[in-house]
């Protein structure tokens, strides 16, 4: 089997962050009051020149779309920088991680199938229901299945859902992987994936794996991936069964 290579990420990495993410959302409000006069003042003056009909004028006229266009691409990247600093209230509930994958892979199926993608479950019987977010975990695993999906078509593929119960340094978890049968990650781009903006695909927001990865931290919990180049992917959700409210 080709050697894969890993990448942890450990609730341990989380603790310096609460200050910076408070600063960092207070900065983004900041930038964000001129950034709206700048794009508002870039749009009138693109309707006062609407009819510009010399060479001049009509450079000028794109550059103002071409200002404005870039500001409101600015305001996005800070819109999704400010969802990720904010930090989740847990909506915690006592649910099974098994029926809530079962429910997940019902909905993704059909959409899957369409471009190839089998999928398949492989939950562990011996997984007890515990505490944890149902929606912000749904929205975890819903983007890790839909990024396997897309990383498989067009040529298609199978995506597997399995869940297990581990120990790890005394702490017991509750598990759920997405394996997919894709190209795989290249090892200089597999340490990076969990960066925010950062994409291997074409198109891509890199928001979504950043966003994952601080909802599990929020849990207690981390993430891992594993990568063969021409063989797939895991990612591995690893939720703490007991969490520790003090």
């Amino acid at each position: 089997m080709p050697e894969r290579q890993e990448v942890s990420i450990s609730s341990s990495q989380k603790d310096w962050g609460v200050d910076v993410a408070a600063m960092a959302g207070s900065l983004v409000h900041e930038i964000k009051n001129p950034l709206s006069t700048i794009n508002l003042s870039a749009q009138l003056l693109q309707e006062e020149w609407k009819d510009a009909s010399t060479p001049k004028e009509q450079r000028a006229l794109r550059r103002l779309e071409v200002m404005s266009s870039e500001v409101q691409r600015v305001e996005r990247i800070i819109e999704t920088f400010l969802r990720f600093t904010e930090r989740h209230k847990l909506a915690l509930e006592v649910k099974s991680l098994n029926e809530m994958l079962e429910d997940l892979a019902e909905f993704m199926t059909a959409k899957a199938e369409r471009s190839g993608v089998q999928i398949r479950l492989g939950l562990s019987s011996s997984l007890e229901a515990f505490s944890f977010d149902v929606d912000l975990v749904r929205q975890v695993f819903h983007n890790l299945v839909q990024n396997a999906c897309q990383a498989m078509s067009p040529e298609g593929g199978e995506l597997i859902l399995k869940t297990d119960r581990v120990e790890r340094d005394g702490i017991q978890y509750a598990v759920g992987a997405v394996t997919d049968t894709g190209p795989g990650i290249e090892g200089d781009k597999l340490e990076r994936v969990f960066e925010l903006y950062y994409s291997t695909r074409d198109g891509g927001t890199g928001f979504g794996l950043a966003i994952s990865r601080r909802i599990i931290e929020e849990h207690g919990g981390f993430i891992e991936v594993q990568s063969a180049k021409g063989k797939g992917s895991q990612f591995s959700v690893y939720l703490p069964i007991e969490r520790n409210e003090t």
